[in-house]
């Protein structure tokens, strides 16, 4: 376990897929602990496909590859390149049984960073192959909600998620299994969004995406406040287990999982990413309590 820390917060982060498992600030915790009940999980480093290929496989150049949910990192041991009190930068680069899952020749870097009472996550992808590499990324923070458990259901009406300025979004419609995407529809122009269980029986995960994202917070009916800036993301997916769980994750993905029907090729993907040979691109998000 990694911990990075200041006279406000501190972080731990686990080598082992490189996800956060505790944000703590003045000695609370804010990030969800895990349940078997429900999610035991706190985080997702995703790299380098977002949640499911159907079948679980894709092609490149006609040869079939699996990826595991979420990709590459959530299985690996990162390796540190550098630690500081407040900082610390992992990576995954390709090796031979990378490039038995996905073909191509990477460096995935991953740096935590605090200032004050603000978290920055940064990924970075550098292509050091000879052709164009296709990806997708993001994060998968859970943070806990005050709640009551009510009739077998964990209640988290009363929390809401808030964004800087109304903004008029589309939502990915994923199959009856909730897995796969079918199409998009129109979710209208949104400044809150209240969370309740039932919404994510409706939806089972909302991926919304058509406008530009900036800042949006995280109000819990404590009062407490969780700031995050996800101006660098086209997609936002909010999740939560439907019924059991005092939690919500918000994701800044740069992508969407595949299609009900996919096209199996992953650079014909529906946004997916491309970085061409020798380039290098950093997504950041940050989170301020």
């Amino acid at each position: 376990m990694i911990t990075i820390f200041n006279d406000k917060l501190k972080v731990s982060i686990n080598e082992n897929g490189g996800s956060m498992c505790s944000i703590m600030e003045n000695g609370i915790e804010y990030q969800w602990q895990g349940s078997k009940e429900s999610w035991e999980g706190q985080d997702v480093v995703i790299f380098p496909f977002v949640a499911r290929l159907k079948d679980g496989f894709y092609l490149y150049e006609d040869k079939k590859y699996e990826l595991l949910t979420h990709g590459l990192c959530r299985y690996t041991k990162l390796d540190i390149l550098e630690k500081g009190p407040s900082f610390v930068t992992m990576s995954l680069k390709w090796n031979e049984e990378t490039l038995k899952r996905y073909p191509y020749k990477f460096e995935f870097y991953l740096k935590y960073s605090i200032n004050n009472e603000t978290l920055k996550v940064e990924y970075k992808v550098k292509n050091v192959d000879d052709k164009t590499i296709y990806f997708g990324l993001g994060g998968h923070p859970a943070f806990s909600l005050p709640c009551e458990r009510k009739n077998g259901i964990d209640e988290i009406d009363g929390n809401y998620i808030e964004f800087e300025k109304p903004l008029n979004l589309a939502n990915y419609m994923l199959e009856e299994t909730g897995c796969f995407i079918v199409g998009k529809e129109n979710f209208g122009e949104v400044s809150k969004i209240e969370l309740n269980k039932a919404l994510f029986e409706k939806y089972n995960t909302i991926m919304l995406t058509g406008a530009k994202f900036s800042s949006l917070k995280l109000v819990r009916k404590d009062g407490v406040s969780i700031k995050m800036d996800v101006s660098d993301f086209p997609i936002l997916a909010l999740w939560t287990k439907p019924k059991l769980g005092a939690y919500i994750c918000i994701e800044p993905w740069t992508s969407i999982p595949d299609m009900n029907y996919p096209n199996r090729e992953l650079k014909d993907k529906p946004t997916i990413q491309s970085l061409d040979v020798n380039q290098e691109k950093t997504y950041s998000y940050t989170i301020q309590i």
